[in-house]
């Protein structure tokens, strides 16, 4: 008697991404984001403004010299000067991007490149968005005073998520040149930067406050590009069929512990006065 042949297995992959790996990159790059955010966008433009001397949490960097920025125009352009900045940060990295995927670089620094880059364009783009739905944070400043306010918050909405649809699809190219499983490689950095940036807004004062309009806002929505790229990212590879996987790489744990380590403990406020 014969019998119909067996189905074939299919077959499974003989490892996966290193969650640990995945875990320190992702913290890392979120913690990028996250401080230039705040330094190069918001400190500088203080700076240019005539700032000297500031303060800056785990979440935000404000002047302690008194009425800074004198003028509307000067308030707007500090307000602005966050999100833009991240977008810059990801379109100056993105021919790093680029060719570290060309040249099939190591994957970790491929998928830390790509995180920053991604990340910073989609955190930028997302906090207009985020302004203009619950009215607060920067952009609610860049637009305070001007009229048609309902109209310029429905612009924001509309303007911030087309261009993070826009990126989403734009970014997936890449990220499908990784092994699956992409949901863990999406998912494991998206919580391990908000984790810790959680664990170090314990530590500010009126945490709870804060929790709501920043620290909870800012990691969950502004990486959020990391919710939505797995799927699109397996219809859009641009890669050949070999496949990486994320090893694991202590040089980055180690690193991500001590940079965590450094968040937590200057999380209340870090006072620092930059020269003339």
């Amino acid at each position: 008697m014969s019998y119909p042949p067996k189905a074939a297995r299919p077959e499974m992959p003989l490892s996966n991404h290193n969650c640990f790996t995945l875990a320190a990159v992702g913290f890392l790059a979120y913690y990028m984001v996250g401080m230039w955010h705040e330094l190069l966008g918001h400190g500088l433009a203080l700076y240019l403004y005539g700032a000297r001397h500031f303060v800056l949490t785990s979440t935000s960097l404000d002047s302690t010299d008194g009425l800074l920025p004198s003028s509307a125009t000067a308030s707007r352009v500090v307000d602005a000067a966050g999100s833009l900045s991240t977008i810059l940060l990801g379109i100056l990295l993105y021919p790093l991007v680029y060719r570290a995927f060309r040249d099939r670089a190591n994957p970790v620094l491929r998928l830390f490149l790509w995180l920053v880059a991604a990340i910073g364009i989609f955190h930028g783009f997302s906090y207009i968005a985020f302004s203009g739905v619950a009215n607060v944070g920067d952009w609610k400043g860049v637009i305070e005073q001007w009229p048609h306010q309902g109209l310029l918050r429905a612009v924001e909405v509309v303007f911030g998520v087309a261009t993070c649809a826009w990126e989403v699809r734009f970014f997936a190219k890449f990220f499908g040149e990784f092994s699956e499983s992409l949901t863990r490689l999406a998912l494991v950095p998206y919580f391990s930067g908000t984790i810790g940036f959680c664990l170090a807004g314990l530590r500010l004062p009126h945490a709870a406050y804060y929790f709501a309009i920043s620290v909870i806002p800012a990691s969950l929505i502004g990486q959020g590009i990391l919710a939505f790229i797995a799927p699109v990212a397996r219809r859009s590879s641009i890669g050949t069929n070999e496949k990486d996987i994320i090893p694991f790489c202590a040089g980055a744990l180690v690193l991500a512990v001590i940079v965590l380590g450094v968040l937590f403990l200057t999380a209340p406020g870090v006072h620092f006065t930059l020269p003339l």
